[in-house]
């Protein structure tokens, strides 16, 4: 049973209320709602979105996303593996072999701690070939909950900068975790 938020129901009534068309938006989107996810993800004073850096696209939800991030990529960086937390979303796995992938894992969880297993997993980060790609959760790790420290992501940015992997962050759950802007923090230092 998936409950639908009191937030969404008035969303939808307003929607409703001021639809005057049936028509069909762009293959990306509607342009007003891209730019404002855009400022709602990275913040409105993102230099990224003042360089011009950003693009965004609609689509059938967060696993429709994933499949077409997933798609994108397939797309401009053939041969490349794909590492995922283990554990990790269900889906993950089944998304990215279906765009033609290999699938990894590298550690996360620490279930004698019920947290990061961090040392595990910046040891294997820094052992993933330039070129390869990333799958991390932004906040609100699925399906342990377990996020990482603001320190953490610091040094996997760093480790990413430093290997040349790919960051893919799933960021799915935004203003779940502590706030709409704490949860973007790990998106920020990836734009920088």
């Amino acid at each position: 049973h998936t409950p639908v938020l009191k937030c969404i129901k008035t969303a939808e009534h307003r929607l409703l209320e001021k639809q005057d068309t049936k028509g069909y938006l762009p293959i990306s989107g509607d342009p007003c709602y891209g730019e404002n996810v855009q400022k709602l993800i990275l913040g409105a004073g993102s230099k990224a979105l003042a360089a011009g850096r950003c693009a965004t696209i609609q689509t059938p939800g967060g696993t429709g996303a994933l499949r077409v991030g997933a798609d994108l990529l397939a797309r401009f960086c053939p041969g490349a593996k794909v590492w995922v937390s283990n554990p990790t979303w269900v889906n993950h796995k089944g998304i990215f072999a279906a765009a033609g992938f290999a699938v990894g894992d590298y550690p996360y969880y620490d279930p004698a701690t019920k947290g990061v297993d961090f040392d595990g997993m910046v040891a294997m980060l820094e052992n993933i070939p330039a070129g390869d790609i990333v799958l991390m959760h932004v906040c609100c790790h699925n399906p342990t909950g377990v996020d990482l420290s603001s320190e953490q992501w610091d040094r996997v940015v760093a480790v990413a900068v430093k290997r040349g992997w790919i960051p893919f962050l799933d960021f799915a759950y935004q203003g779940f975790g502590e706030s709409i802007e704490a949860d973007r923090a790990a998106v920020e230092k990836f734009a920088g």
